[in-house]
């Protein structure tokens, strides 16, 4: 009976040794796949640094102005270029009424109303 019951601990040490093995090359394993993408983290975090440093770059108001020189031919405007609301109209047709003139006559309305005299009784 000592024999067998040597054999069968002998035989849980043993699968318990090999389940210790398996178990330490997966975590091998595992941080080798970590390390892999802490790398991969590392090199897209710098491309990102680089690539908000070159649109900082192409967004400065110096390089689009130069940008703006060289391409085309634009300038500030000048007062000639400017329209009034009416000039606009008149220019371009009147459309469908404006909202806001509505706006404006129903608070003259309402400005009225409320001066009228209440009456007493």
């Amino acid at each position: 009976m000592l024999k067998l019951s040597m054999l069968l601990l002998c035989l849980i040490v043993a699968a318990a040794a090999a389940g210790r093995y398996k178990a330490d090359a997966a975590v091998r394993e595992m941080r080798g796949e970590l390390h892999k993408l802490d790398n991969a983290k590392a090199e897209e975090l710098s491309k990102i640094q680089v690539l908000r440093a070159e649109v900082a770059y192409l967004e400065s108001p110096e390089n689009l102005a130069a940008i703006a020189t060289t391409m085309t031919d634009l300038e500030p405007l000048t007062g000639a270029q400017l329209l009034t609301a009416e000039d606009f109209e008149l220019a371009f047709g009147a459309g469908e009424p404006s909202p806001l003139r509505n706006v404006a006559a129903m608070d003259r309305k309402v400005e009225v109303a409320q001066i009228e005299p209440l009456a007493v009784n």
